[in-house]
């Protein structure tokens, strides 16, 4: 059984047993980049590795174009700023989020027209998604954090079709 090396610990650590390598119960990744154009290579590679990892190449496709996508655009929308990355599976969904720093605009009128570029920026991912039968939003993040929040879901089946139809 592992043993805590802190000398503060009174009792042993439960150890929990991880989950396969090909299981996607247990895909819940989450980084930091910076809002540079090569950051959307570095989303790309941490995704790849992820659904390897846990038995979801054949999603992959279609889930790069999207971190490709999120990244991109929280890059310039934040240009050298943070931005908080999250990949995970949840009931036969793969969600990928993507936080970046960029506040809403207190003027409605500029909000407006901030959203609307940015909806623009990411008609390539809109039309990936539809594709794969999932869904798409931008909204603001937890109550304490500024920012915006874009995220995207794909659904198993779709994503796993529309890879197919690709290749």
């Amino acid at each position: 059984m592992p043993v805590s090396l802190c000398p503060l610990t009174v009792q042993s650590v439960t150890h929990h047993p991880t989950p396969a390598a090909q299981d996607p119960a247990g895909l819940s990744y989450s980084f930091t980049v910076p809002g540079e154009p090569r950051s959307a290579g570095i989303a790309r590679s941490n995704v790849h590795t992820a659904l390897h990892a846990h038995g979801l190449g054949e999603l992959e496709e279609p889930a790069l174009h999207v971190a490709s996508e999120l990244v991109a655009c929280g890059a310039l929308f934040a240009p050298g700023q943070d931005l908080y990355y999250s990949v995970r599976w949840r009931d036969g969904t793969l969600r990928i989020v993507n936080w970046d720093p960029h506040h809403s605009h207190s003027v409605p009128v500029l909000a407006a027209a901030c959203r609307a570029r940015r909806k623009r920026q990411l008609l390539l991912l809109a039309a990936i998604v539809r594709e794969c039968g999932g869904a798409w939003g931008i909204t603001k993040p937890a109550p304490a954090t500024e920012g915006t929040r874009v995220w995207a879901d794909l659904p198993h089946a779709g994503t796993a079709a529309y890879a197919a139809r690709r290749c």
